[in-house]
Order: C-alpha cells, then sequence, then structure tokens
C-alpha cells in the first residue's frame, strides 16, 4: 500500500506521513524532501507552535517557487522528470492528491 505526501502530493510513500494518533513518521518525503515530524515543527514563539497544515503549505509553496525540485530523482518516476525537478503537467496532477490547485 502506498500512501500520500501531505505537502506535495507525492502517492509513493511506504508509509503514512502521520499515523492514526497523529504522529509523524520521520520519513522524508523522496519528492519534496519533507521530513515528517521535523520541518512540520516550527516554534512561532516559545511554547506555540505553528500548526501542521500551515507549515505544509509555507513548505509547498517555497518548493515550488523554486521549481519542484525532486530529492531523489531515482525514487520518483523518470517519465515525470524533466532536469530534475517534476514536470509542470505531472505536478498539477501530483497536487490535487492533495486538494491543492496550481
Amino acid at each position: 500500500m502506498n500512501y500520500i505526501c501531505p505537502v506535495c502530493g507525492f502517492d509513493q510513500l511506504d508509509q503514512p506521513a502521520y499515523d492514526e494518533y497523529n504522529d509523524a513518521s520521520f520519513d522524508i518525503c523522496p519528492c519534496c524532501r519533507f521530513q515528517f515530524g521535523d520541518d512540520d515543527d516550527i516554534e512561532i514563539s516559545e511554547g506555540v507552535f505553528m500548526q501542521r497544515e500551515e507549515t505544509h503549505t509555507i513548505y509547498r509553496k517555497k518548493w515550488i517557487e523554486n521549481g519542484a525540485e525532486i530529492f531523489q530523482p531515482e525514487c520518483y518516476p523518470q517519465e515525470f522528470q524533466l532536469d530534475g525537478k517534476v514536470k509542470k503537467e505531472h505536478l498539477i496532477k501530483q497536487l490535487k492528491n492533495i486538494n491543492v490547485i496550481l
């Protein structure tokens, strides 16, 4: 069974980013490089953390602005890559997995 990255929509994760108790897997998405449980742990002020969904949105925006570079190209289907980045037409489809319209 494959799982979807909540940041980039990549649908080939080996395990869920977060389990049924909402605990992070600490895996790194081979597409966008987001590490669940680390990159989503942003402290706004002492003891106050950013909402997980907000960190996903901010990270996603930066990743797309930087060209949607693939972290581990060898783990990503070659037909959807161009120069180490997700092809635009596939990126649009991939983001639909997480209900994000580009």
